[in-house]
């Protein structure tokens, strides 16, 4: 039976090299696909930004 496919959105970006490298070297380590890996970074991300109050929400800290 085949899997069910999953609500999802295709994303293309262009990412600099070494951030492309770092993510290539931490999915080799770990052994998942950079899709997951990315949804996993962005969401832990996220998570973290909602968190805060609005007034305190800014791209980096």
């Amino acid at each position: 039976m085949p899997r069910q496919k999953k609500d999802a959105k295709i994303l293309n970006i262009k990412l600099a090299r070494e951030i492309s490298n770092q993510l290539e070297q931490f999915c080799e380590e770990s052994g998942i696909s950079k899709t997951i890996a990315t949804e996993k970074i962005l969401s832990k991300y996220f998570e973290e930004y909602f968190s805060r109050p609005e007034e305190e929400r800014t791209l980096f800290k």
